[in-house]
């Protein structure tokens, strides 16, 4: 081990154990790293949406009404979201299993009879976990913003992801512990970390430090090792143009929720106000996300192998 992998361990050590120090002291550390974490590197990952729209929509035209399409969605989206937290919640769970097991062919080698309850599993992972690890806490967290029925079907969801991660790993995982240990990663790693941490902090890491920028990073090398890249991309001015774009129209829009949701945050001085927006938010920016994501999916696939 070089001086610098050792330094760059010892760094991150340290960070994990300053995070857990706060995490302990602070019952609402948790929160605000998933507040801090999602406006910032979060958001970022979603400001890639317009390079992505640049390079599927080179015609100037189609590419404004495409726009014009996608921020219809998230205004209508949210407009509609914020009238419900649990609903809200319950899209935003479903919307985030489907996103976060995209394979990007790093499990291709499975059956491929396996691929949705591969997704499913893996995907399900962050979301499932905090149920079965921390049911007390996180219930502690959302008592102020959700209604216990929302919690019990969140838990009835998390029974049924059990049963297919037990099916998952007798028919996969075992079996084939090669071909899936990208999956046995992600899932050993989200389990040490919500074993570790309280849900929400747990979940604000998976997001913020692992999910965000791996897409991020995995945008910037599909341009980079793509052969086609260099004729279809737009121009790094372009690209910065809209990345700058689309994050202060994200940011406003967030205004304008936040504006929309105040007479009926709780208003209580801590952060449940903010999560609830938070919540909305999400769910609005997550189904144009998902969708464009998913037509991506082969073109941000290229060169997994190099991951």
């Amino acid at each position: 081990m070089s001086a610098r992998q050792a330094a760059v361990i010892s760094l991150c050590a340290a960070g994990l154990a300053a995070v857990w120090w706060l995490d302990a002291t602070w019952p609402q550390a948790g929160a605000w790293a998933l507040i801090g974490l999602s406006l910032s590197v979060g958001f970022l990952h979603g400001a890639l949406d317009a390079p992505l729209l640049q390079r599927k929509f080179a015609n100037r035209w189609g590419l404004l009404r495409v726009l014009a399409a996608y921020l219809a969605a998230v205004l209508l989206s949210g407009w509609w979201l914020s009238g419900s937290i649990a609903l809200a919640l319950g899209f935003l769970i479903a919307m985030s299993v489907w996103h976060f097991g995209e394979a990007y062919g790093r499990w291709d080698d499975l059956p491929p009879w396996s691929a949705g309850l591969s997704r499913v599993v893996v995907g399900g992972a962050p979301i499932m976990l905090p149920i079965w690890l921390g049911p007390d806490t996180l219930a502690a967290v959302l008592a102020a913003i959700v209604e216990p029925a929302a919690l019990q079907v969140w838990r009835a969801t998390a029974m049924a992801w059990l049963v297919l991660l037990v099916a998952w790993i007798l028919a996969c995982g075992l079996p084939r512990p090669r071909a899936a240990r990208h999956a046995w990663l992600e899932l050993v790693g989200c389990a040490a970390a919500f074993t570790v941490f309280s849900p929400v902090m747990a979940f604000a890491l998976y997001f913020g430090v692992y999910h965000a920028p791996t897409h991020i990073w995995r945008v910037w090398r599909a341009w980079t090792t793509s052969d086609a890249a260099s004729s279809a991309k737009p121009q790094p001015a372009l690209i910065a143009a809209g990345l700058l774009a689309t994050l202060l129209a994200t940011w406003s829009l967030g205004a304008g929720l936040w504006w929309l949701l105040s007479p009926d945050v709780p208003a209580a001085a801590d952060s449940s106000s903010a999560l609830h927006w938070l919540i909305v938010a999400l769910a609005a920016v997550t189904a144009p996300h998902l969708v464009l994501i998913g037509t991506c999916s082969d073109f941000l696939s290229r060169n997994h192998r190099l991951a």
